[in-house]
């Protein structure tokens, strides 16, 4: 069960990411992630540009087939963005994705579980979301992991991170 330090490290985070949404910046992603021993938990907040070119709402067949492909291409390539150390033998599933607009705004929100069969603390986890969006130019990253909180700022080349 997730503990109660996890679930409020992500409820702050989410109350600052639907502030930051109101005035979301283009390019930039922001990912909370919490892990409690093996398992781990994933907020994913960027405007829609950024993933897929454009911020209104997909009426052309041209722009759903965008959408479509960048919301799954976002599931299906999370572990190359988020890369755990592979001794861990994490496994990032999406629990949830959805885009939310708001007249002439869209935000893509995603929710991702991680499982892992050993705890992540004491590793390196690498972070390159540009590889997988060219469109995400910086993407802010709060790790929470036992008694490790870390933040950094992922530009284009990548950063990895150590939870120690």
């Amino acid at each position: 069960m997730i503990s109660l330090l996890l679930v409020s490290f992500l409820s702050m985070a989410h109350a600052d990411e639907q502030k930051a949404q109101k005035a979301h910046v283009h390019g930039e992603a922001n990912i909370s992630i919490a892990f409690d021993g093996k398992k781990g938990r994933m907020e994913f907040h960027a405007p829609s540009e950024a993933l897929f070119g454009f911020e209104h709402e997909a009426r052309s067949a041209k722009d759903r087939a965008k959408k479509d492909q960048a919301m799954t291409k976002l599931e299906e390539k999370m572990s190359e963005m988020v890369v755990l150390a592979p001794e861990l033998k994490c496994e990032i599933k999406k629990e949830i994705s959805e885009v939310i607009q708001s007249k002439d705004h869209g935000d893509v929100d995603a929710e991702f579980n991680i499982t892992c069969e050993q705890p992540v603390v004491g590793t390196t986890v690498r972070l390159q979301f540009a590889k997988v969006f060219p469109g995400i130019k910086k993407a802010k990253v709060d790790v929470i992991a036992g008694d490790v909180q870390k933040s950094v700022i992922v530009k284009k080349g990548g950063e990895s991170l150590e939870l120690k």
